[in-house]
């Protein structure tokens, strides 16, 4: 039980800066790219998204983690849609699912390594 334990706690951990780092590679590969925001706040987003997502699944509360992503998306819909938008569409969008798709995996696997 130890190392599944420790194999949900090392999830958890590449959940936080290392999917960042992913995110933002995918987003500059394609090049996506943001039109304004508050430096550094996405990135602290992400992390307790993913994170919140993570345990919500975990806790087999699918449901939940689904309407934490909708939430979030009724949440950016001004900033993507307004007269200045201050994102593009493409970039939340393409964030967001491989964020989302990242959290929901590694809560899928950690919930098999724990047996839930």
């Amino acid at each position: 039980m130890i190392l599944e334990i420790l194999g949900t706690v090392a999830i958890a951990g590449a959940l936080t800066i290392p999917a960042n780092w992913f995110v933002r590679t995918l987003l500059e590969r394609i090049k996506a790219a943001p039109t304004g925001g508050t430096e550094g706040a996405g990135r602290w987003i992400g992390i307790l998204e993913r994170l919140l997502i993570f345990l919500l699944v975990i806790g087999d509360e699918v449901g939940a983690a689904a309407l934490v992503a909708a939430a979030k998306a009724i949440l950016r819909f001004p900033e993507i849609t307004g007269d200045e938008p201050h994102l593009s569409a493409e970039y939340v969008l393409i964030g967001s699912l491989a964020s989302w798709l990242l959290a929901l995996a590694g809560g899928l696997i950690a919930g098999e390594l724990l047996g839930v």
